[in-house]
């Protein structure tokens, strides 16, 4: 089990995105080059939504041919900062049942949750994520960036949005995240995104 700490927001436009990608610093902490990922996610849940009437998102990640569940609270933002639980686990193959994935705490859930039901597909989620490391000027990692075009598909509509996400690294502290959360409203004008993607 994890904790993710992060603020999201919405980006307007392409051209905002672009602005991101290139900017050399951030609320005064410096972001690397960056580098291109293409995300391909499917959230699942039984017909009676029960993973979701427990509280959780369950998610699974196809990623460099690699697939990931991931259980993931669904918890309500504070001063736009999610503080989230999450259980992950590899499976070996994408049409892997629960009761067939490798015995982990995310497995044991979604068995309680489910009782056996089936999972099936929600909704549809690709993106294209350009993520950048951010640091101090001393070399502290502080946070990951991620700048994201993301496609959502589900009863047969899609979506497209523009959204930035900041996740708190090992060496980053709410102080910091309070700072750059400040920068983003205030010398960006973005909005904060309290929804999650499901």
């Amino acid at each position: 089990m994890s904790m993710e700490i992060e603020i999201k927001y919405a980006v307007p436009d392409d051209t905002t995105c672009k602005r991101l990608k290139e900017t050399d610093q951030l609320a005064g902490f410096l972001l690397s080059s960056g580098h291109l990922q293409h995300i391909h996610d499917v959230y699942l849940d039984t017909a009676q939504h029960v993973i979701q009437k427990a509280g959780f998102a369950c998610r699974k990640r196809e990623q460099d041919s690699r697939f990931m569940i991931t259980l993931k609270q669904l918890a309500t933002a504070e001063r736009n900062v999610h503080r989230r639980q999450e259980f992950e686990i590899p499976i070996p193959s994408a049409a892997l049942p629960p009761a067939q994935w490798p015995d982990s705490p995310a497995r044991n859930f979604i068995l309680q949750f489910t009782q056996q039901e089936p999972l099936i597909p929600l909704c549809d989620v690709t993106q294209r994520r350009f993520v950048r490391l951010m640091r101090s000027h001393h070399n502290r990692l502080v946070a990951e960036v991620s700048i994201d075009e993301v496609h959502v598909l589900a009863a047969d509509a899609e979506h497209v949005y523009f959204e930035l996400e900041v996740e708190l690294r090992t060496e980053g502290t709410e102080y910091d995240l309070e700072i750059i959360r400040t920068c983003l409203q205030h010398e960006w004008a973005l909005k904060p995104e309290s929804r999650s993607k499901i």
